[in-house]
C-alpha cells in the first residue's frame, strides 16, 4: 500500500508515548491470541472487530523507475459496550510489509482509552481519538494533530489521529460543554534496539519528558441560534519545527500559545470557518510584535453537501482551503519547501446505491500550480467484503509542492511521494 508522507506543515503524523508499546514477533502473537481469550470469554458485554485492509501497489519512483509491493493494514478492536457510563477501547494494529528480512510487520497499539460519565462530567483517559475545530483536510484549531497539505488521499475513510490525553468535560446541556485536556511530552528510549529484550530494556531505562514538554488546553463548545460556536487555547511544549520532518509549527519556538474560534452551521450547505493564532515563547518572538501576530495567523474554512439522486444514489462534495496571510504568495524553487499561503482540497463521491461508489480527491496549490489528484472506487461486493481501488497522480515541475519528479531526494521532502501510484485491493470486516 503506497503511504504518501506528509512533507510540509499541517501535516505531522503525530508520535505519542503509546508507541513505545509496539511489540515484536512472538509477543504480538501472544497479544492477538490473548485479545481473542480474552473477547470470546466476556462477548456479553464487548463487541470484537477485526479489519483487513490489503492492497497490491505499482508506483513510480522519484528516479523515474516503476516499483511492485504488496502491503496492508490489520487491527483487532474491542468495544466495551456493558455499562452505559463506562466505554472503552483497545485496537491492535500492524501495518503488513513484506520484506526480505523476515520481520513482515509492525505492531502498535493504535488505541487504548477509557471514557466515562458522572451526572453532568465526562472524563477520558488513554490514548485517544484526538480533534478540536472543523475540517476534515484543513483545520487551523488542529493543526497539531490534522492531516494538513501532506494528507494521503488514498484510503477509504479519514480517521481522528490518537494521542494520549488525559482530558475532563463539563456539560451544560446537549450543545454546550467545557473541556480541559492534557496531552505528556514523549518518553525518551533508544530506538535502535534489535530484539525484543533490547526493546524492553530501553523501555525500562527510558526518561520521561520534562514537564515543560505537554501540551494542556481548555475549550468551550457551545451551539448559538443554531451555530456551532469553538474556542480554545492550547499550550504547546514543544518545539514544532525541530521534533518531526513534517513541521506544525508556524514559526520557530521552544514552546507556542495557541488560540482558535471555529463556527460550523448550515445555510443549504454544511459551513465551516476556523481561524487560530500562534504565539512563540518570548525569546523567539519576532522583531515587533505586529509581525510576530502577522506570521501567527492562520485560517481555514470548508463547505459539504450530500444531495439525494434519483431513486437512491447519492452525490457529495467538499471543498476547503487553507490560507496562511504570511506564507508565500509567489512561485518560489530557491528553498525546498517554502510555507506557500494557500492551498485547497476538493472531493466528490457518487453513491450509486447498490454498494457501488466512486470518487475523486485533489489538494492544489494554486500558487506553483501543482495538484495531487486522487481517483478512487468503492465496491461493497458482500457484507463485510469492499473491492478498493486508487490511483494518485501528481502534476507540478520538481521544485513544486506535489512533484511529478522531486529535483532533490535529499532536501526535497516530496521525494517520499511517488508522483503516480496505483493500488488495487479489499477491505474485510468482521
Amino acid at each position: 500500500m503506497v503511504i504518501p508522507k506528509p512533507h510540509v506543515r499541517g501535516g505531522l503524523a503525530i508520535r505519542t508515548a503509546a508507541y513505545i508499546t509496539a511489540v515484536r514477533g512472538r509477543a504480538a502473537l501472544a497479544a492477538v491470541v490473548l485479545l481473542l481469550l480474552l473477547s470470546s470469554t466476556a462477548s456479553a458485554e464487548s463487541i470484537t472487530t477485526v479489519k483487513l485492509e490489503l492492497f497490491d501497489s505499482v508506483q513510480r519512483s522519484a528516479a523515474g523507475s516503476w516499483l511492485h509491493s504488496g502491503a496492508g493494514s490489520a487491527s483487532i478492536k474491542i468495544d466495551q459496550t456493558g455499562n452505559r457510563n463506562v466505554r472503552s477501547q483497545f485496537e491492535l494494529s500492524a501495518a503488513i510489509l513484506p520484506n526480505n528480512t523476515g520481520v513482515d510487520s509492525l505492531q502498535t497499539i493504535s488505541r487504548a482509552y477509557g471514557k466515562f460519565r458522572f451526572e453532568s462530567f465526562r472524563g477520558v483517559i488513554g490514548k485517544a481519538p484526538f480533534s478540536w475545530g472543523e475540517g476534515l483536510i484543513f483545520n487551523a484549531a488542529d493543526e497539531i494533530f490534522g492531516r494538513g497539505t501532506g494528507a494521503n488521499l488514498m484510503q477509504q475513510e479519514f480517521t481522528d489521529p490518537s494521542a494520549w490525553i488525559t482530558s475532563l468535560s463539563r456539560y451544560f446541556g446537549p450543545f454546550s460543554f467545557v473541556e480541559v485536556l492534557v496531552n505528556p511530552g514523549l518518553l525518551e528510549i533508544d530506538p535502535d534496539g534489535e530484539s525484543e529484550s533490547s526493546l524492553l530494556a530501553a523501555v525500562g531505562s527510558a526518561q520521561p519528558a520534562g514537564l515543560e514538554e505537554t501540551r494542556a488546553g481548555v475549550r468551550l463548545v457551545t451551539k448559538p441560534g443554531g451555530i456551532k460556536l469553538e474556542g480554545g487555547y492550547l499550550f504547546d511544549g514543544r518545539d514544532g519545527i525541530t521534533e518531526s520532518p513534517a513541521p506544525t509549527a508556524l514559526q520557530s519556538a521552544d514552546f507556542y500559545h495557541r488560540l482558535y474560534l471555529s463556527l460550523q452551521g448550515n445555510l443549504w450547505l454544511d459551513w465551516h470557518v476556523s481561524g487560530s493564532l500562534e504565539l512563540p515563547d518570548p525569546e523567539h518572538i519576532a522583531d515587533s510584535v505586529p509581525s510576530t501576530l502577522w506570521r501567527g495567523q492562520l485560517y481555514t474554512a470548508g463547505v459539504y453537501s450530500m444531495l439525494p439522486v434519483g431513486y437512491d444514489d447519492t452525490l457529495s462534495f467538499r471543498v476547503e482551503a487553507r490560507v496562511y496571510p504570511a506564507g508565500s504568495w509567489s512561485q518560489d524553487h530557491s528553498a525546498g519547501y517554502p510555507d506557500y499561503g494557500i492551498f485547497n482540497y476538493g472531493e466528490v463521491n457518487y453513491d450509486f446505491g447498490g454498494g457501488f461508489s466512486i470518487l475523486g480527491r485533489t489538494l492544489v496549490n494554486p500558487i506553483d500550480l501543482s495538484a495531487r489528484f486522487t481517483p478512487g472506487f468503492s465496491w461493497n461486493l458482500f457484507q463485510g467484503f469492499t473491492l478498493l481501488g486508487f490511483a494518485t497522480v501528481q502534476t507540478g515541475e520538481p521544485r513544486d509542492t506535489y512533484a511529478w519528479e522531486a529535483a532533490d531526494t535529499q532536501e526535497n521532502p516530496a521525494a517520499a511521494t511517488p508522483g503516480l501510484a496505483m493500488q488495487l485491493g479489499c477491505s474485510i470486516i468482521y
